[in-house]
């Protein structure tokens, strides 16, 4: 009978070791630690999506620029998808992923666009997702993504 072998990142070696940093920042003293390469790199998708190209420092071309197209009449969503995933094959920190599916659904009236990144993660071949709406309101204010 075959065994089918999980790959590892060797940063997950030591569980109590630190990756990255999660997103939000929203821990006490501010800050979340992810101890797996799984988490950071679902943080690492959610800040490239939520970054506008420009923000970062050194790095002129990283970000999607979603929030940049909220208050647009009509979003070419072909093009929004073709920069996503544009954005996550240039960036090294997301070469675990491979996009699998991405939806958009722009709400005129609300003012809302709700993104929907579905991936697979090339080290266990486990499938994840992401879901960033920019501009939805809850209870707590502004709701900028939430995960599956």
């Amino acid at each position: 009978m075959a065994q089918i072998q999980k790959q590892m990142d060797p940063l997950d070696l030591t569980p109590s070791t630190g990756v990255g940093v999660s997103l939000p920042f929203n821990g006490p003293g501010v800050f979340n630690t992810n101890y797996t390469t799984k988490d950071q790199t679902k943080s690492n998708l959610i800040n490239l999506v939520l970054t506008e190209p420009g923000e970062r420092i050194y790095k002129p071309s990283f970000g999607v620029g979603l929030n940049s197209l909220l208050f647009e009449q009509n979003i070419n969503k072909e093009d929004l998808q073709q920069r996503i995933e544009e954005a996550t094959a240039q960036d090294e920190r997301l070469s675990r992923i491979t996009i699998s599916n991405i939806n958009i659904d722009q709400d005129i009236n609300a003012n809302t666009i709700k993104v929907t990144i579905e991936y697979i993660s090339n080290l266990d071949g486990t499938n994840d997702s992401i879901q960033i709406g920019i501009g939805e309101i809850n209870q707590r204010g502004p709701a900028p993504y939430k995960t599956k």
